[in-house]
């Protein structure tokens, strides 16, 4: 049991790796009813700007419910993660226009 929750510890860690902190997916976005996406200039309020790290990382979930835990069937479904990110990369998808 143990040797399970170490694996799947690994796993969500490699996951997480695969993440390149561009800090894009951490600015607000604007979705239209008809689809079309709006991207803003104004980030989460515990994004450091500066060096794209999450400020309250380990705790982002607890803190900020509005933070979005992106998994592999997320990535593939949502339509505003752009083209040179790494979960995106490492699935080998293109943003949907």
């Amino acid at each position: 049991m143990a040797t399970d929750m170490v694996k799947k510890d690994q796993q969500l860690e490699d996951w997480e790796s695969l993440c390149e902190q561009c800090g894009l997916c951490c600015f607000e976005k604007i979705e239209e009813e008809d689809g079309a996406i709006f991207f803003t200039a104004t980030p989460c309020r515990y994004l450091d700007v500066v060096s794209r790290e999450c400020k309250i990382y380990e705790r982002r979930f607890e803190i900020c419910p509005e933070c979005i835990k992106l998994t592999e069937e997320l990535v593939r479904e949502i339509r505003w993660l752009h083209d040179d990110c790494g979960y995106m990369k490492a699935l080998g998808l293109k943003r949907r226009r």
